[in-house]
């Protein structure tokens, strides 16, 4: 403006200067002149402003107008100190310049109408759009499609995309066939939308043409044309041509600044539109995917099968899942408000519950099991997990509980502890429950100063009877055994059935060691009575040897094992007899002794080896991995049995620098079938108790894998029950690093420990494998075979896999199968053989199975 001010001062100063031309005159038709091209550009700015929508009605237009009109009407006053001939030539300028004009004002009547309609459906699309999404009812399918048609009218309505305008059609013909299967209101609905969004995509290009063809009119170039005519005759009529060409070029010079600045303006707004049209879209999507969010997250609150509970900040419950009230059959409006203490057993005591908020306000979390009541007064286990939801300060805004009820599971941990812990054939206690009361005899027998006796009775020539009579009447005569030898002891005493044909008594709280004499008598007295097991009477007589703590021994496996020699003592003197332990009958020891120094030897002798024992997929007979077993081949024995040397290497503290041999060699031997080009299989290896305590087994792992340069996921690592109780809490943590690492983790002889299954879940392994003591017998559907099912459901419950060891028959294979196991091991698929005879099954990727299981797996992978 300050420009425009200048220039007119000079221009007048300029006409002032003129003495033969009426400095007013000329003033006057020089500012018409300027104020025809300033109201055309302000006529041309208007009809922009209007299309882009800087200006919501048409005043400025018609301001422009009536001003274009005006000037006009001024102008055919021509000055009369031109000549008639310039007079002529301007006038015939203003003539050509009012038909342009015009023409131009019809154009801009067509582009207002044009624009109100357009204007119309933009302003009423969103609204109507925003009238659809908002009906809850409306179907999410149909709105949806809608949604994006409309976000992309309304960028088409500010671009020129002429793709975009295509697809915007196209998406309006499918559209418009899905409103027309519609009904009712939503029909009514979507077909509002769907019209001003056709208005938009018809008009818009109309309002673009007449827009342009309106700013093209060349009233600018006949306002320049009647400026330079009237330019051309006031140069003729006066002596200052030179100083007036001079004030039209400032004059020019100026406009051209003011229409710069007015094109800046209008980039400038043009650039906030677009970011206003970007933030328009953001927020769009983030509240589109805001509400999808919320949407599944009601979906999963409102299916989940876990119970799950919404506390406020001081406990009162706010919201609870369908879930929540089939577990604990109150309604949510029953508990609306409530406190989830009304919930309570009983069961807990107070400092439980202590304990639990203490770990919630220090850690914003705690689960565990905890013990309910239900609403008909049920008292039920479930396993809770509590979250602490807190505000941006930091203060508990609420508490989010999940819970689920592991009744059930609870019933089959108890049972699955008790066939653990009892001999199936005659519900004595086995091996590992005997052991457990053993110690508690002993610790007995130290705080009252009493002894313990330990009696191991063996039924003379039993294989003679089973093979003879067969495994069923053999069944018959250990139960009957085993009820004969429970009438003779107290209710303190125990008698378990470690294996096979052999009974353990222990009777603890004895005086003097004699009275262990007198129960052996009576033990041999009712075993010795006739049996009768179908239509045959037989006669069995058994050999008894009695250890006494603690004169025999102070450990359990002390007075088994002296018990043991003492029972084969009574055997070599004629069986049917009892015999006390004695020192001499200890002589093997010094074999031990003389083992255990030749077995420190075999490490640097090279004499300890590796065999391998295949593993195959159940469904298909495919190798799929093996398991590295211990050999050691004496110079003079030969092979020596695992059996016979580890538990001699595992009392002398041997059994860490052989299982590390072990680890290194199994290693080894698969980087060097890897370097052959061949494809193994991953290998698994047994760690001892010792090697798991180890503080550094993660590093020797890792340190083993890289001296090897053998991938993790090729090692597998089995450990037992008994080996992970130790420690619990270590155990996960040394778990969780060896799963990290990428290794395979399995627990081997599964069912033979004391694992609870709530710390199970909580172990981070990938495999169980069923001791090949539940796979004896599994064939006949005895509790074997019921452990044995009840083991794959639970793993696979857990998402582990399950490898059945020791299956030795067509029978076996069939019910594990049956029951959905994944792998099998033992010698029906293969023996433990050595690397080089190995590498012939890795090659064919199959072991070399019996012909009539080959078919079988064949007949049942086709049936599949």
């Amino acid at each position: 403006m300050v420009a425009i001010v200048i220039a007119a001062s000079l221009l007048s100063w300029l006409f002032l200067r003129a003495d033969a031309i009426s400095p007013q005159a000329h003033e006057h038709y020089a500012r018409e002149l300027r104020l025809l091209r300033q109201a055309d550009a302000e006529l041309n700015a208007a009809v922009l402003a209007s299309r882009v929508g800087l200006q919501v009605d048409f005043d400025t237009i018609g301001t422009a107008t009536g001003e274009l009109h005006k000037v006009v009407s001024e102008l055919e006053d021509v000055p009369g100190f031109l000549s008639a001939n310039d007079r002529l030539q301007v006038l015939n300028r203003i003539a050509q310049y009012r038909d342009v004009l015009e023409q131009k004002i019809r154009q801009i009547d067509l582009f207002k109408r044009e624009h109100s309609v357009l204007r119309n459906s933009l302003a009423y699309l969103p609204l109507a759009t925003d009238l659809l999404i908002g009906d809850d009812t409306a179907p999410i399918a149909q709105t949806r499609p809608i949604g994006i048609f409309v976000r992309g009218v309304m960028t088409h309505a500010h671009t020129a995309d002429a793709q975009l305008a295509q697809r915007l059609e196209e998406s309006m013909t499918k559209l418009e066939s899905i409103v027309a299967q519609l009904k009712g209101a939503h029909q009514q609905q979507m077909t509002n939308v769907l019209l001003h969004g056709r208005v938009i995509l018809e008009r818009k290009p109309i309002l673009d043409t007449l827009t342009r063809e309106t700013l093209a009119m060349p009233t600018a170039a006949l306002g320049e044309e009647l400026a330079q005519t009237y330019a051309h005759g006031y140069e003729r009529a006066s002596r200052t041509a030179h100083n007036y060409r001079v004030s039209l070029y400032v004059l020019a010079l100026v406009l051209a600044g003011y229409l710069a600045l007015v094109m800046l303006r209008l980039a400038r707004t043009s650039g906030d539109l677009a970011l206003a049209n970007r933030q328009l879209k953001e927020r769009i999507a983030t509240l589109d995917r805001t509400q999808h969010d919320l949407k599944l997250y009601a979906t999963v609150f409102t299916n989940a099968s876990e119970g799950m509970l919404i506390t406020d900040g001081s406990g009162r419950i706010v919201a609870t899942n369908p879930a929540f009230s089939e577990i604990t059959g109150y309604t949510t409006a029953e508990m609306f408000e409530r406190s989830p203490s009304m919930l309570k057993s009983g069961r807990q005591p107070e400092n439980f519950y202590r304990d639990m908020w203490r770990a919630l306000d220090r850690r914003g979390q705690w689960q565990g099991e905890i013990w309910n009541r239900r609403k008909n007064g049920e008292v039920y286990p479930e396993w809770l997990s509590i979250t602490a939801v807190r505000n941006q300060d930091g203060a508990t805004s609420h508490y989010i509980g999940l819970f689920s009820d592991i009744t059930e599971r609870k019933r089959a941990e108890a049972r699955i502890h008790h066939l653990a812990h009892h001999d199936s054939l005659t519900n004595l206690p086995n091996r590992l429950l005997l052991q457990d009361r053993l110690e508690q005899a002993i610790l007995q027998s130290r705080r009252v100063g009493s002894h313990t006796a330990v009696l191991l009775l063996n039924l003379d020539r039993f294989k003679t009877i089973n093979d003879s009579l067969g495994h069923d009447l053999g069944d018959g005569l250990l139960q009957q055994v085993a009820h004969r030898c429970l009438s003779v002891v107290r209710e303190t005493d125990t008698v378990s059935r470690p294996g096979s044909d052999e009974f353990v008594l222990v009777v603890p709280d004895i005086d003097h060691p004699q009275d262990a004499a007198i129960v052996a008598r009576k033990l041999l007295q009712t075993v010795g009575r006739p049996y009768l097991l179908g239509d045959h009477e037989i006669t069995v007589t058994a050999s008894i040897g009695i250890a006494i703590f603690d004169g025999d021994g102070l450990t359990p496996a002390e007075l088994l094992r002296n018990a043991d020699a003492a029972m084969y003592r009574a055997k070599a003197e004629g069986r049917d007899a009892y015999q006390f332990y004695s020192a001499d009958m200890n002589s093997a020891s010094l074999g031990d002794l003389l083992l255990e120094n030749q077995l420190r030897g075999a490490l640097e002798r090279n004499e300890l080896e590796l065999h391998y024992q295949p593993k195959v997929c159940a469904t298909t007979g495919r190798l799929v991995g093996a398991e590295a077993l211990l050999r050691w081949r004496h110079p003079d024995l030969g092979l020596i049995s695992p059996g016979r040397f580890v538990p001699v290497a595992e009392e002398s503290g041997l059994i860490v620098p052989i299982g590390e041999w072990v680890m290194r060699e199994a290693c080894r031997q698969l980087q060097v079938w890897r370097d052959a080009g061949m494809m193994p299989v991953p290998v698994a290896v047994n760690l001892s108790a010792h090697q798991f305590t180890q503080r550094k087994l993660s590093s020797l792992v890792e340190e083993v894998l890289t001296e090897t340069r053998l991938p993790a996921g090729l090692l597998g690592l089995e450990l037992t029950e008994t080996m992970l109780m130790r420690d619990v809490d270590r155990t996960i943590e040394t778990l969780n690093t060896l799963q990290d690492m990428g290794i395979d983790l399995s627990i081997d002889d599964f069912g033979t420990g004391y694992s609870s299954l709530s710390y199970l879940k909580q172990f981070r392994v990938n495999v169980l494998k069923i001791d090949r003591s539940f796979v004896n017998d599994i064939h006949r559907e005895n509790t074997d075979g019921k452990i044995a099912a009840a083991v794959i459901a639970l793993a696979h419950s857990l998402g582990m896999k399950v490898v059945a060891e020791g299956v030795e028959t067509e029978a076996q294979r069939e019910f594990l199968l049956a029951h959905g196991c994944d792998q099998f091991q033992g010698y029906l698929f293969g023996r433990p053989v050595p690397a080089t005879e190995f590498e012939k099954a890795l090659t064919a990727r199959r072991v070399g199975l019996p012909g009539a299981v080959l078919a079988k797996l064949h007949e049942e992978v086709t049936s599949i």
